[in-house]
C-alpha cells in the first residue's frame, strides 16, 4: 500500500514548487482538487446505482476486506455452512415431486447423456492427419 508519511509529503510539496512554480502551484492544486472531487462524486453516484440495483451486496468495507484477504471471505463462507441461511415462510420449498414438493419453474431441463466418442484407430496404424 501507498504510505505517505509527513516527510515523503514535504519532498513532494517541495518537488512540486520546483517544478510548476510559486505562482501557478495554488492554481494547479485547486484544478487537482476539483478533480478528487469529481472523481469521488463519480464513484458514489455509481455505489449508490449498483447498492439500488443489488441492495444485499456487502458494505464497501467488507468488499474491500475480502478483497485484500481472501481468507476472510474463506471464513465468512465457512461460517455461513454452520448456521444456514434461512428459508423464506412465504415461499413453498423446493424439490422432487416424489417427495410432495413442488416442481421449480426456473430450473434447467436435464440434457439427454452426452453420445461416447468416436473409435480411434488402433495404435499399429500409421497417423493420417487427412482423417483428423
Amino acid at each position: 500500500m501507498l504510505s505517505l508519511s509527513p516527510a515523503k509529503l514535504l519532498i513532494v510539496a517541495i518537488v512540486a514548487l520546483v517544478l510548476v512554480g510559486p505562482d501557478k502551484l495554488p492554481q494547479i492544486a485547486r484544478q487537482l482538487g476539483g478533480f478528487w472531487r469529481a472523481v469521488r462524486s463519480f464513484s458514489q453516484k455509481v455505489e449508490s446505482e449498483v447498492r439500488a440495483t443489488v441492495p444485499d451486496l456487502p458494505s464497501t468495507g467488507d468488499i474491500a476486506r475480502y478483497a485484500r484477504s481472501p481468507m476472510s471471505l474463506l471464513d465468512t463462507l465457512a461460517n455461513m455452512g454452520e448456521s444456514p441461511l434461512q428459508e423464506d415462510p412465504g415461499e413453498a420449498p423446493v424439490g422432487s415431486v416424489d417427495q410432495g414438493l413442488r416442481v421449480d419453474p426456473g430450473a434447467p431441463t436435464l440434457a439427454p447423456p452426452p453420445s461416447p466418442p468416436a473409435a480411434r484407430p488402433s495404435p499399429d496404424l500409421p497417423f493420417d492427419p487427412r482423417l483428423n
